[in-house]
């Protein structure tokens, strides 16, 4: 919203050297402007969407995947993670991520670890069922 307020600002001042407006119109402009861009918290907000990002796992799935398990086998399950780092092939980093129209943002992030291609590690501590 400010920014469409500067705009009209800028706008306006362009106006007034170009056609030489009188120097009252000028500072009825920018005093309307300052006035509105001060009292905006009462002016109404863009609509905005739930947002989801990432890999959405149930608790379900979790509980499903055990160490020892293969890659293809954690795949099934888990499907493919969302980050696949290639300094780090041996690492998958489940991410999730949720942003409500109003209220507070969720992350989630699940890592599995593997040696030669079989699950020695599942790192849960930040895990949280969306």
């Amino acid at each position: 919203m400010n920014m469409i307020l500067r705009t009209t600002l800028i706008w306006l001042i362009s106006r007034f050297f170009s056609q030489r407006a009188t120097l009252r119109t000028l500072i009825s402009a920018v005093s309307c402007t300052l006035l509105l861009t001060a009292c905006s918290d009462w002016l109404p907000t863009a609509h905005r969407l739930d947002l989801e990002q990432g890999n959405n796992i149930r608790l379900e799935q979790l509980e499903k995947v055990k160490t020892g398990m293969s890659k293809n086998e954690v795949r099934q399950i888990m499907g493919l993670p969302m980050i696949s780092d290639p300094f780090h092939n041996q690492r998958w980093d489940y991410i999730y991520r949720y942003l409500p129209k109003s209220g507070f943002e969720r992350k989630s992030l699940l890592t599995l670890e593997f040696e030669n291609n079989v699950l020695i590690k599942i790192d849960d501590s930040e895990f949280i069922e969306p």
